[in-house]
């Protein structure tokens, strides 16, 4: 797990707020982000944060989630998946 350096990478912030805004969300990033991975059952990033909204999601390559807590990034369950707007 590692902190998400907003100043210094441009192209992660910039596919972050690209992927809310098709939900029809905003990035939050006067909070950390978290990045998870990769690893080695994990091949990808998952970066975790928090909205304006104040909702906390889970980004994955694939799809987005709300979760209760960045604690939580893991449960990316089907129902809480957060679709384009």
């Amino acid at each position: 797990m590692g902190v998400l350096d907003v100043a210094e990478e441009k192209e992660i912030v910039r596919f972050i707020k690209g992927v809310l805004a098709r939900r029809g969300l905003k990035p939050n990033f006067n909070a950390d982000w978290e990045v998870h991975g990769p690893h080695k059952d994990m091949e990808y990033h998952v970066y975790i944060g928090y909205t304006q909204d104040g909702l906390c999601v889970a980004i994955y390559p694939r799809a987005v989630y709300e979760i209760d807590d960045p604690a939580d990034w893991w449960k990316a369950y089907p129902d809480n998946r957060i679709p384009v707007a």
